[in-house]
């Protein structure tokens, strides 16, 4: 399958391009992005091309894929403009910045019979399925306390986030991290928020940080805490009946990157366990190119899509 990547900055090009590079199933066919000289250097340097414009690349018959790897805001145009060109649309994290779009080309999709995915990397991490094993050896009501912190110091280079026209607010760009989390680990019925805060920035008109309780019909709480501005935090820690669980870089973290879980007994002894490094990235399109093989796995992408989609849209509307 050839893919092209659409948006080249920093993330892109440090991340996105060299793990496709190294995918078996997908060739790196081509980039494109309004910057020429970032164009030129990349086409060089992974040995692929580009196009004049984008309405060529998306008429491109022999292009069977596209990442988007650009602000929030403009992912609902280029996804619609890519399944229409009868493309497989997969992009950066969140899908679009309402649910009414996402829900638009979800539903296009499903009609051509494409698949769509959402680029939370850290999913496909040695340490996030680790973690995932580890809490299926507990009931729900076995499971008590789940905080997360994903907090970031603020940036000379902020790229689109403080611009709320190109999709620029902590929610969605850091806090649907942790809302993805606690769906992929907590299999339960919808829980109920008990509390919600989102604070917004009066010059930039962009929200900076938010807060919010979970709480589920089993019983776990969860703490979520979010925002830029602040020193850099990026943790999980869970509480059971009988120990507790911490581990750092849950979400971000360099393919060099070692993970640890400390866990504590039920009397507060402690061991640390070591998680095999890998590259999410990797990882992650080797998951995209399996739902384009079955049916089954891109019904449940297009429908954890939407799930996300729907409570970051209720949180926002509250």
């Amino acid at each position: 399958m050839r893919i092209a990547v659409w948006g080249l900055g920093r993330h892109a090009i440090k991340n996105i391009l060299p793990a496709l590079r190294q995918n078996k199933n997908l060739k790196l066919y081509g980039v494109f992005s309004r910057n020429k000289d970032t164009v030129g250097v990349c086409t060089k340097k992974f040995e692929c091309r580009s196009w004049k414009n984008s309405q060529e690349m998306l008429s491109d018959k022999n292009l069977d894929v596209i990442f988007a790897a650009s602000p929030i805001g403009i992912h609902s145009d280029q996804g619609r403009r890519t399944l229409e060109s009868n493309k497989h649309f997969w992009c950066e994290k969140p899908f679009t910045t309402s649910l009414e779009h996402t829900e638009e080309l979800a539903s296009l999709s499903d009609i051509k019979g494409l698949t769509i995915a959402e680029g939370f990397m850290y999913l496909y991490h040695n340490q996030f399925i680790w973690l995932k094993e580890y809490l299926e050896n507990y009931k729900n009501e076995d499971i008590k306390l789940i905080n997360c912190n994903f907090c970031i110091p603020y940036s000379d280079n902020p790229g689109f986030r403080y611009d709320p026209k190109l999709g620029g607010s902590t929610l969605l760009d850091i806090g649907t991290y942790l809302l993805s989390a606690i769906f992929s680990l907590v299999r339960e019925e919808d829980p109920k928020i008990l509390l919600k805060e989102i604070k917004k920035n009066n010059e930039f008109k962009v929200d900076m940080n938010g807060f919010i309780c979970l709480a589920y019909p089993s019983g776990i709480l969860c703490n979520l805490f979010w925002g830029m501005g602040y020193a850099y935090r990026n943790e999980i820690d869970i509480l059971t009946h009988n120990s507790s669980l911490y581990t750092n870089k849950i979400f971000s973290k360099p393919s060099s990157y070692v993970p640890e879980f400390k866990i504590k007994n039920v009397n507060g002894d402690s061991s640390i366990i070591q998680i095999n490094k890998c590259n999410h990235f990797v990882n992650m399109f080797d998951h995209f190119y399996s739902l384009i093989t079955s049916e089954e796995k891109a019904h449940e992408e297009r429908n954890r899509i939407l799930h996300l989609a729907k409570w970051t849209q209720k949180i926002k509307d509250m």
